[in-house]
């Protein structure tokens, strides 16, 4: 269970890897993450395309992860699936841009 975190200030881009489980171990790299979101980040990549498993848990971490992206109007680009995270029905207002891939990982 891991979240990988880097911080490209160069190009205002933030990108975060989670691997394995999504569940509430990753808390404390979630709000971590949370202290480079702000008026200077553009875009957010999030790539949950070795995600092998979802927690309730999880899933509100994202949620709570979507909804300070979008506070700050950041562009979200979301690869993989994340069952039960269904971004197209939340209210979301800014930038907003959705990409969805087919995980080639093999564990």
């Amino acid at each position: 269970m891991s979240l990988r975190v880097a911080h490209y200030m160069e190009e205002n881009r933030l990108d975060l890897t989670v691997e394995d489980v999504l569940d509430l171990t990753l808390m404390k790299q979630v709000l971590d993450a949370f202290q480079v979101i702000d008026d200077q980040l553009e875009i957010c990549v999030i790539d949950c395309t070795r995600v092998t498993r979802v927690f309730d848990s999880g899933l509100a971490l994202m949620l709570m992860l979507v909804e300070r992206l979008k506070q700050y109007s950041v562009r979200l680009i979301l690869l993989g699936e994340v069952p039960g995270l269904h971004i197209d029905n939340l209210q979301v207002s800014g930038k907003l841009l959705i990409s969805r891939c087919v995980s080639t990982w093999k564990a």
